[in-house]
């Protein structure tokens, strides 16, 4: 058996993404097999060592990859973490993975993730109560309970409580709920961590 796990466990060099702690994180790829990979996390200012890789997996141990070189994208499981003369490698088993992807469907799909949280964002001066729907590397998909109608590309202010995440966002799509709310898409353009929420006159 370690016979044939070695004969299907290929040593490459190939770059990169983990999304983790809400930051995208260059990797580099040590060895690949098919049911997981081993990768090495490249220097970063969010995770310096084992105990902050473990923490910020704390709340669960699927993450998303995308390596751009392979054209491949989706999720893993992390198995364990290791330092190795001070580099960060981590094992990784294959858990949801799509071939053959490009770089639209990553940055649309790969880090789509299910949150539900309350926030508040300025309309007019105005704060209104949103609930987040889902959370990907580019922004929020919120929901309404009222019909909203502002226009596309207005730059607002918002802000998401339990996540103590606040900053700017561009509205860029806008529909209408058949039950007489309102879904929205927003886009980062500077968001912080434990910020509060300003308005702008």
């Amino acid at each position: 058996m370690s016979d044939s796990r070695q004969y299907y466990r290929k040593n490459l060099t190939s770059h990169g993404f983990l999304y983790l702690a809400a930051e995208e994180l260059k990797i580099e790829v040590k060895n690949f097999s098919i049911t997981g990979l081993l990768v090495e996390l490249l220097p970063n200012p969010i995770i310096k060592d084992v105990t902050d890789f473990y923490r910020a997996i704390e709340s669960s141990s699927l993450v998303d990859i995308y390596l751009q070189e392979m054209r491949l994208a989706g999720e893993v499981a992390i198995v364990r973490a290791d330092m190795l003369d001070d580099r960060l490698q981590v094992a990784m088993e294959f858990v949801h993975i799509s071939y053959d992807v490009d770089a639209v469907f990553y940055k649309r799909k790969a880090y789509r993730k299910r949150l539900e949280a309350p926030g508040q964002i300025i309309f007019n001066g105005q704060s209104h109560d949103f609930k987040t729907v889902n959370v990907s590397i580019s922004g929020f998909m919120i929901y309404f309970e009222t019909k909203i109608t502002v226009p596309l590309g207005l730059i607002t202010t918002i802000e998401i409580d339990s996540a103590k995440v606040s900053g700017e966002t561009e509205v860029v799509w806008i529909e209408d709920d058949p039950e007489g709310g309102t879904l929205m898409g927003l886009n980062y353009l500077h968001m912080q961590k434990d910020g509060g929420l300003s308005v702008t006159p």
